[in-house]
């Protein structure tokens, strides 16, 4: 097995940052300029100017001694300035620079408004589960960096967080970064967590035979975790057992539990086990919707879509309609059984349970309504959500791009991405809708055009196309012997820094075919250091004209 990582260099000065910091007075933090200072200008427009009250340093929120932070109760006026902040702090755009989340925090205590640990921590436990772990990462360090009190749970939010967003390495160090005192069962069960993320089933049961030697009693918690590892490393056999280990040793199971017992059965293409046993638990106690999703899905797998209907129906039964990850899945999951009445039927409660529709909603209804092949739907459901949508999602629209594109509506798909790219909103998926589309219907010069305006669309730092993309375009100028092709795509790739050995054989038997010469071949894989193999090196020799 795979040794625990030990407590390494950078580890150590985590460690004693954290010692400095709780050993800093509240008289010394007050003195201190706030966190980030000035970083909110990075928000903004250059215009923006900071009011004069932004150089005087708000006192510290998280003050042990000399300051009472304002609590909210229930009820209380200040909940429409917290849900404000809230907005404030979930909006900030995806690629914003680290800092920003820090400046808006910032801001508000130079507005004078308060601040509470407790809400302030719900808001990292909103924001992870939304995904957003970056911005739930940087208001933790904020508010640590503050003299917030992190108490074993957070740190085992934490943990996963630096996981999510720095890998587990780094998880690792904080983990055997922090005092005895804070490695507790919740630390431990977040570390287990993560093992299980990262598929390292070797660490994740050394892990879990360290904390039994340190007569640390397993909760449910744990246990799922187990589970979970031992699921994304193909081992789900082991499941039953480990379920019945629970049992016997009176841990209390839970919906996640049944789902992982669920889903064993199913990866071990024992459907009927899985059905006895939702069967069995419908007899003693409340079924979760998850487990009727499961059986939902595997019967669309096996094409048995009416017991697949039946299955969704018990689901939309006990499911609790404030929950909106559960009508997402109603909705997938009847399209995949081509049952187009009732994503519709559904569609309409979801819209009848709340207020206003998210982004996320109107993404999966019309995912629905292409897998359904209902262009008609489609098409008015995203002219809705263009009239009504209140923060912009390249997602929708990618949707319906490719809608278009399936129905060679070429025209009306390259004007939603011209107008998302006017907008600075196209992305690297809309990218690959349109090469892909294009190189599939061998429209190479359209997907040329698209890949000139790559720089423009693709947002991701150091972004590199995938290599069969990079290998169908080769292919075609060769087959073509098109040797300006070649060399303009050529150009690109060199941009990217993407040549290669295939890049150059390509342009070599490009030359070669078209039976042309260009001596400067040889100095310019030189240059690139890269190296070709002996059959290429006599081709080289004569498309150099040697």
């Amino acid at each position: 097995m795979a040794a625990l990582v030990p407590f390494s260099t950078g580890a150590r000065r985590l460690l004693l940052r954290r010692i400095l910091l709780l050993s800093t007075t509240p008289e010394a933090l007050s003195e201190e300029a706030p966190p980030f200072a000035g970083a909110r200008l990075l928000c903004t427009s250059p215009e923006a100017e900071t009011p004069p009250e932004a150089h005087r340093p708000p006192p510290p929120p998280f003050a042990k001694k000399g300051a009472h932070p304002v609590v909210v109760e229930k009820g209380d006026p200040q909940q429409g300035a917290w849900a404000r902040l809230y907005t404030r702090l979930s909006t900030l755009p995806p690629d914003a620079p680290l800092g920003c989340l820090a400046a808006e925090l910032d801001q508000w205590l130079r507005e004078r408004r308060p601040l509470s640990e407790q809400q302030l921590f719900s808001y990292v436990r909103k924001l992870r589960s939304y995904r957003h772990y970056k911005r739930a990462l940087e208001l933790m360090d904020w508010m640590e960096a503050r003299g917030a009190s992190l108490q074993l749970g957070h740190h085992a939010v934490r943990l996963g967080l630096v996981c999510k967003v720095n890998g587990l390495e780094a998880a690792e160090e904080y983990f055997w970064s922090l005092p005895e005192m804070f490695k507790s069962i919740k630390t431990y069960s977040s570390l287990l967590n993560c093992y299980a993320e990262h598929r390292k089933a070797d660490k994740g049961l050394e892990l879990f035979e360290k904390m039994k030697a340190m007569n640390i009693t397993p909760s449910t918690l744990v246990y799922n975790n187990l589970m979970d590892l031992y699921l994304k490393t193909d081992q789900p056999e082991k499941i039953p057992t480990t379920f019945e280990q629970m049992r016997e040793n009176h841990v209390r199971t839970d919906s996640f539990t049944y789902y992982m017992l669920t889903q064993s059965y199913i990866m071990v293409n024992d459907l009927k086990s899985a059905e006895k046993f939702v069967e069995e638990l419908e007899k003693s106690t409340p079924v979760p919707w998850s487990l009727y999703t499961v059986l939902a899905n595997n019967y669309n797998k096996l094409a048995q879509f009416d017991k697949a209907v039946l299955a969704l129906k018990k689901a939309e039964e006990v499911m609790d309609r404030s929950e909106i990850s559960a009508w997402h899945n109603l909705l997938s999951l009847y399209a995949s059984s081509g049952n187009s009445s009732e994503v519709k039927r559904v569609w309409e409660s979801l819209k009848s349970a709340f207020t206003k529709c998210i982004n996320r909603s109107y993404l999966v209804m019309l995912s629905a309504l292409k897998k359904l092949d209902d262009f008609d739907s489609l098409q008015q459901l995203f002219q809705e959500w263009e009239s009504t949508h209140e923060r912009y999602d390249m997602r929708i629209t990618n949707v319906m791009i490719e809608a278009y594109l399936a129905k060679d509506m070429t025209d009306e798909a390259e004007a939603l991405r011209q107008t998302a790219m006017a907008k600075g909103h196209s992305n690297v998926t809309t990218f690959y809708i349109f090469v892909v589309s294009y190189l599939e219907k061998s429209r190479t010069s359209e997907a040329l055009d698209i890949w000139r305006d790559a720089e423009k669309m693709v947002k991701t730092p150091n972004w590199v196309p995938p290599k069969e993309l990079v290998t169908r375009f080769l292919k075609h100028f060769e087959e073509a012997k098109d040797v300006d092709g070649m060399e303009a795509f050529w150009e690109h790739l060199k941009k990217l820094g993407c040549l290669d050995a295939e890049a150059y054989g390509a342009l070599i038997r490009t030359y070669a075919a078209a039976g042309r010469t260009n001596t400067s071949i040889s100095r310019r894989i030189e240059e690139d250091r890269v190296e070709i193999g002996p059959d290429m090196e006599e081709l080289l020799r004569g498309v150099s004209g040697n």
